[in-house]
């Protein structure tokens, strides 16, 4: 059995709730599969030896069907199966190299990406739901990478901005609220800081955010493939 590569995803429930009826209507395809090949071998007349080659020889065509997709009955098969469609459309399929070990087990959320990642805010409130899958060891590095050097040049970017800007007032505001700051002090942190000069550079930042790719949004848009 191929190791797999645990996530956890913040989806939409709705999502959550058709993508479990496609699970499950998969799930009906092969327990009906399996009926029909055990029919076809006339598994209930054999006996000893014959019974075993029997079982044997379904178990390998139920297990290559499984892994050309054609048969998924559970939630890790049909997100594997849309994740590799996903990544070749966004033109992520590489080859990339190893995420550097100093990068790669970093905690908390990637410079610069903001609320179209992140549940931190009432327009990312609908991300409610919570997903674990689990991928194929080889498929899920692959994405790991993928994300990694996609958004390596933005992510750069975006750090090189936040040195010159700073997180701006309003990331400045929540923290001094957060930490119980008085409200006029809370005014004080949130403007002291250096501002952007200029709208060009609000949009910069915008426009930065946007080629960030995460885990997260390639699984999320491969959910939405799993339901069309």
């Amino acid at each position: 059995m191929s190791t797999l590569m645990p996530f956890v995803v913040a989806v939409e429930p709705e999502d959550l709730q058709l993508l479990n009826k496609v699970v499950k209507a998969g799930r009906d395809a092969e327990v009906e599969w399996l009926a029909q090949a055990r029919e076809a071998r006339g598994i209930r007349f054999l006996r000893g030896k014959a019974l075993s080659q029997a079982r044997s020889e379904i178990r390998q065509e139920f297990n290559r069907l499984r892994e050309r997709g054609t048969l998924a009955g559970t939630r890790d098969l049909v997100v594997a199966r849309h994740v590799q469609a996903e990544l070749k459309h966004r033109g992520m399929t590489g080859p990339f190299e190893t995420v550097p070990a100093e990068e790669s087990g970093m905690p908390g959320r990637r410079v610069g990406t903001g609320p179209r990642h992140y549940d931190h805010g009432p327009e990312d409130s609908k991300f409610s739901g919570r997903m674990p899958v689990r991928l194929p060891a080889a498929l899920g590095d692959r994405l790991v990478r993928a994300c990694h050097w996609t958004s390596a040049p933005a992510v750069e970017a975006l750090w090189e901005w936040q040195t010159r800007w700073g997180d701006g007032p309003e990331v400045k505001m929540r923290e001094a609220q957060r930490s119980g700051a008085p409200a006029v002090l809370g005014l004080c942190a949130a403007f002291s800081g250096p501002r952007p000069d200029a709208d060009n550079s609000i949009l910069q930042k915008a426009q930065l955010q946007q080629q960030v790719v995460t885990t997260g949004d390639v699984i999320r848009a491969s959910v939405k493939r799993a339901l069309r």
